[in-house]
């Protein structure tokens, strides 16, 4: 007499998209830890790095720790895509132009700031130009390290031409990059609508409201350096998120993007 098959065991659950699995919570546990350790006793004043005291990088490194931990916890819960060819000449076509659009707004900046000066804390609504290479570079190509590389090549090209800032800019464009890097990434690459070109933004004006009021306006009072947060962050939701979705859509529509997945959707819409 046979006896009967042994029913077969159900398969596991796929996690639902835009949720962290709970391999995640490490890194993300990790690199917050680190930052708050880095934040609260300090680097040492002592050696230098890029002409910098490590004292003056205490916040910059901070933020790094954090980012990246949230950084990781989502890529480890998502699938990663390979580049392709053509996503690394589009990336790198993007952060190039953002770079020269860098060089224009550095000359326009004392003009700007200058207008600005009687309250300088509103300043900050002029930094979403800075952010927007690497929104866009998400946007426009959907993968893993995207905002990051566009971000850091444009900042690349504005220290190369020159600006007033040197080095600095090279560091800050990379964690104007990781910005919406981890916004995107705990969206876990599947969402590129306004919604997330918007959070995308105000991720990274998150990261340079705080960079620029511990490293340029440590002078600030508490109620300035939020105020130039605040303002950061809608230069960031507005120039960059707004900027970068307006920008997407455009190329999509001249056929430029059509080798990518933003130039198809475009035209489904």
């Amino acid at each position: 007499m046979a006896t009967p098959e042994a029913p077969e065991a159900p398969e596991a659950p796929h996690p639902p998209a835009g949720l962290l699995t709970t391999r995640a919570v490490v890194p993300a546990a990790l690199g917050l830890a680190l930052a708050v350790t880095v934040w609260a006793i300090g680097l040492p004043a002592g050696p230098s790095l890029f002409g910098s005291s490590l004292a003056d990088l205490t916040v910059p490194t901070a933020i790094l720790l954090a980012l990246t931990g949230l950084w990781l916890a989502g890529w480890t819960s998502t699938t990663r895509e390979s580049w392709r060819v053509v996503d690394i000449v589009t990336a790198s076509v993007l952060g190039v132009a953002g770079g020269f659009l860098f060089v224009l707004w550095n000359l326009s900046w004392p003009v700007v700031s200058g207008a600005l000066a009687a309250f300088p804390p509103a300043s900050g609504i002029g930094v979403g130009i800075w952010l927007l290479p690497g929104v866009l570079g998400a946007l426009v190509i959907r993968k893993p390290g995207a905002a990051l590389y566009t971000e850091l090549l444009a900042a690349v090209v504005s220290a190369l031409v020159g600006n007033q800032w040197g080095f600095s800019t090279v560091w800050y464009g990379f964690l104007e990059g990781l910005g919406p890097e981890v916004l995107f990434a705990i969206l876990l690459y599947r969402r590129f609508g306004l919604g997330a070109s918007l959070g995308g933004g105000a991720a990274a004006g998150v990261v340079v409201g705080l960079l620029d009021t511990f490293v340029y306006y440590p002078d600030f009072s508490p109620v300035f350096k939020a105020v130039y947060i605040v303002a950061a962050i809608t230069s960031g939701v507005v120039i960059a998120g707004v900027g970068s979705w307006a920008l997407t859509r455009a190329l999509a529509r001249t056929g430029a993007l059509s080798s990518l997945a933003s130039g198809r959707d475009a035209r489904r819409v």
